[in-house]
């Protein structure tokens, strides 16, 4: 029996992607690009300025590579993350069926319209690595999904002026406070190792993060549903080419 060749040696590499998003409004549009602070001529901040989506999810990604060092501060960040992207896409597709509600109970059956979009939507592509960045994208879509619904409800008489805007703001406002979660995140520096040594560094963390985690999150017994693996070198060596996707780059 022949020795195989190379050519049958062969495996594949990691699965690659290149997913892209498309926005409809302005409202999203405005979220995504963020908004810098204003401040008075004395430097006083007059109105706060606001991440950028790009920025979040880079964010998100920086997180993700700290889970994967073992870093356990980096682990409570996605847990409380997770908690609260998965409750507000919850409230955001509420926010939507009250919305589809008035379309379906105010117009006659015989008006007919097409859903609203954008003659000249915007497009995006999403070159960062962060599972949970997923699910901030998925409830910014549906924000987006929610601002055409309440303009085009707006154009047809549905709702004046004023409801259409505190709808809009009560989506966005779900939007803001993931962006809050991820933008106070501070990198710790520590991993679980400097946890059980409770060594000069890890002590140093706690001053610096100013509190304490739970013995089931430094344990690694309590983390997020979507926190990636924990780097060890068996781990590495099974999963070098296990077929995990890549979009290309870690962050945008």
């Amino acid at each position: 029996m022949t020795a195989p060749t190379d050519s049958q040696n062969q495996k594949p590499g990691p699965l690659r992607s290149a997913p892209e998003i498309t926005i409809n409004s302005h409202h999203a549009s405005k979220l995504w690009v963020g908004r810098l602070a204003v401040r008075n001529e004395q430097g006083k901040i007059t109105r706060a300025g606001i991440i950028s989506m790009p920025n979040c999810l880079s964010l998100l990604s920086q997180i993700q590579r700290a889970a994967t060092n073992d870093d356990p501060y980096a682990d409570d960040y996605l847990i409380r993350f997770e908690a609260k992207v998965l409750e507000y896409r919850h409230q955001m597709q509420q926010i939507l069926d009250k919305v589809n509600y008035l379309y379906k109970e105010q117009i006659p059956d015989s008006f007919h319209m097409e859903n609203s979009v954008s003659i000249a939507p915007a497009r995006y592509a999403l070159t960062f690595n962060s599972q949970l960045g997923y699910q901030l994208i998925f409830l910014f879509l549906k924000f987006d999904e929610l601002a055409c619904s309440v303009m085009a409800a707006a154009h047809i008489a549905l709702m004046n002026r004023k409801d259409a805007a505190d709808w809009i703001e009560s989506g966005a406002k779900l939007i803001r406070q993931c962006f809050g979660i991820v933008e106070n995140y501070r990198h710790s520096g520590i991993t679980r190792r400097d946890a059980a040594e409770n060594n000069a560094r890890y002590k140093a963390a706690i001053k610096r993060m100013k509190y304490e985690l739970s013995p089931e999150i430094l344990s690694g017994e309590h983390r997020a549903n979507f926190a990636p693996v924990i780097k060890t070198q068996q781990v590495e060596a099974e999963t070098e080419n296990d077929g995990l996707i890549e979009n290309g780059s870690e962050s945008m």
